[in-house]
């Protein structure tokens, strides 16, 4: 993944990001409205080219004292403000329609790939992951979609001025001497030399802003996601009296922000001192190229005022680069903060593909439906720093039976319920999964935000018949919760870790899967509410399959069979003769 990011440039990382959402779905919109736009700029460009014609009109009509062409050029005004409204209107909605489009599929795209095949999992174990791809997913496609339209917008309106007011200020230069010589073009030239040599200093001066732009993003991110976990886990803090070195360890996450913000305020004074002088002087050169001729009387007044108008549009276009170089703001005006983004999704598209690509040729082979019974052939786990945590496992579990994995800490059980579950690519073998629905309980189960109802039914999204959901509820000693399905609450702040643990239990059945796969599922559950839970899933489900990992001795007595993991890659199946109570 490296070489291939080390490889491409700038032009093949856009032509990459930009490609897609043009031959989409959406692609007819995508190139209606870019299309729209286009013709649009042409006619701002036209737009703006009469009110320079205009200008110098006008005031020749004034140092002539011309009233009748004084009163025809102010009727001709008002219908080219006119027009000019009506076309910035209309294009300023359709960039804004475009931008949103892009956007919205970009992020839908992104989403998907993500999400599919537990990519985002199989990127957060990568020892070499992406840093923040959520951020980059939400701030990184909003500034890409609007920069993205918005700067070749500007490019090419800065391209059609250049050409059409560069046709005028060469007709206008006929009539202009410097020094009593008569240079062909003198005002293009002397504009084209200003705008070009001030483009290529100010590169030169702010090339390090493309670097602190994309660094700044990363700290963002990261201090974003120190505030987020510091979020999640405020009761922890509270009750620990922790606030005052957690403040402290935040602050530390700062400082890297505060550090590469001065960095590059530093760096953009020195690049808004170098624009804003340019700047300046671009307002008085075309006076002083135009004078000697004025006071010779080889010129009215009008052609000054048409000069100084031509000269400082085609100044503009030419100074594209230079208006639009950096800003400290969250504008879409800035090419390194948009190179900055474009490096920071393709690194996010190069990380996508490459996980895509190692699930369809996984060194794990899973299978699923294809037997009746749980079947692990030759399996062996590995971290991603290639240390074997369980080597060559053969394992049938039929149905009905009750697995008890167990083994000290760090030997891999959760590893291979993670393996078991299709999302561990590290290592070699093969898993067949039963057919029908397996549904796995981890120690912290997940509550989607929305109505209680959603966590019960989740991941499926299947209707439930209420008075069963308050049976159940009840059955797990959360019958007062029956009244709340509907409610929505951030239930994963609401509910204590112990509830939110019953919470799964109830899902499990609800929801009647074949296959069980729990992993530390009662963690937060004293030994009375633990036999409950199990007590209750076995007389709802008697024919399921339970697979539990776990360390406390309690739950050894509610399944039938126990793999031991022994810690050094060893592992040993045994048989478990069930207490009477046990028995579901």
């Amino acid at each position: 993944m490296d070489e291939q990011l080390a490889k491409t440039g700038f032009f093949y990382r856009l032509r990459y990001l930009v490609t897609p959402f043009f031959r989409s779905e959406r692609k007819r919109a995508a190139w209606l409205l870019t299309i729209v736009n286009i013709v649009l700029t042409l006619l701002v460009v036209a737009a703006n080219y009469a009110i320079v014609v205009w200008n110098g009109r006008f005031y020749n009509a004034m140092q002539k004292y011309d009233v009748n062409q004084l009163w025809f050029l102010g009727f001709i005004f008002f219908a080219i403000v006119a027009v000019i409204t009506v076309i910035s209107t209309v294009q300023q909605y359709t960039i804004q329609k475009l931008q949103i489009e892009w956007r919205g599929w970009f992020t839908n795209y992104l989403l998907g790939r993500w999400m599919h095949n537990q990519v985002h999992y199989r990127m957060q174990i990568d020892a070499t992951k992406v840093d923040n791809p959520d951020q980059r997913i939400s701030d990184d496609v909003d500034f890409f979609a609007g920069q993205s339209v918005n700067l070749p917008i500007s490019a090419l309106q800065s391209v059609v001025t250049i050409a059409s007011f560069g046709f005028m200020l060469w007709v206008l230069s006929e009539k202009l001497r410097m020094f009593g010589v008569y240079i062909p073009g003198m005002l293009v030239w002397f504009n084209l030399i200003y705008a070009v040599g001030g483009t290529y200093l100010l590169v030169r001066i702010g090339r390090p802003l493309f670097y602190l732009n994309n660094i700044q993003q990363r700290a963002v991110g990261d201090f974003r996601f120190e505030l987020i976990r510091v979020r999640d886990n405020s009761e922890t803090i509270a009750t620990a009296h922790s606030g005052a070195a957690e403040s402290t360890r935040l602050s530390t996450r700062f400082a890297p922000v505060v550090e590469i913000f001065y960095r590059r305020i530093r760096r953009t004074v020195l690049v808004n001192l170098f624009s804003f002088s340019y700047t300046g002087a671009s307002g008085i050169l075309p006076f002083l190229l135009v004078l000697p001729s004025y006071l010779a009387k080889r010129v009215l007044i009008g052609t000054v005022s048409q000069t100084f108008g031509a000269f400082n549009q085609t100044q503009s276009a030419f100074a594209f680069i230079i208006n639009n170089f950096s800003t400290l703001g969250s504008g879409y005006l800035s090419i390194t903060e948009w190179r900055a983004v474009i490096d920071r999704l393709y690194t996010l598209e190069v990380s996508l593909r490459h996980h895509e690509q190692e699930i369809t040729a996984p060194e794990i082979v899973y299978r699923a439906g294809t037997t009746s019974a749980l079947v692990i052939d030759g399996l062996t786990l590995a971290l991603p720093d290639h240390r074997v945590l369980l080597n060559d496992l053969n394992l049938d579990v039929p149905p009905g039976e009750r697995l008890l994995v167990s083994g000290p800490t760090g030997s891999g059980k959760s590893t291979l319920i993670r393996a078991i579950a299709g999302i561990w690519p590290f290592g070699a073998g093969t898993v067949q999964t039963p057919g029908g629905r397996v549904l796995f309980i981890p120690q912290r189960p997940y509550l989607p935000n929305g109505a209680l109802i959603q966590s019960l039914m989740f991941p499926y999204d299947e209707p439930l018949d209420r008075a069963l959901v308050g049976d159940t509820l009840t059955s797990v000693g959360l019958g007062r919760l029956a009244a709340k399905l509907e409610t929505v609450e951030p239930w994963d702040r609401e509910l204590s870790p112990g509830e939110q643990q019953r919470i799964a239990f109830a899902r499990c059945v609800l929801l009647r899967p074949d296959v069980i796969i729990l992993d530390e599922a009662t963690s937060a559950l004293d030994e009375d509410y633990e036999a409950l839970m199990y007590r209750t899933l076995t007389t709802a489900l008697p024919h399921a399959t339970i697979i539990s990992v776990g360390h406390r001795s309690t739950i050894v007595k509610y399944h039938t069979r126990r793999l031991r993991l022994l810690g050094d890659g060893g592992w040993r199946d045994e048989v478990i003769a069930p207490a009477p109570e046990a028995v579901g």
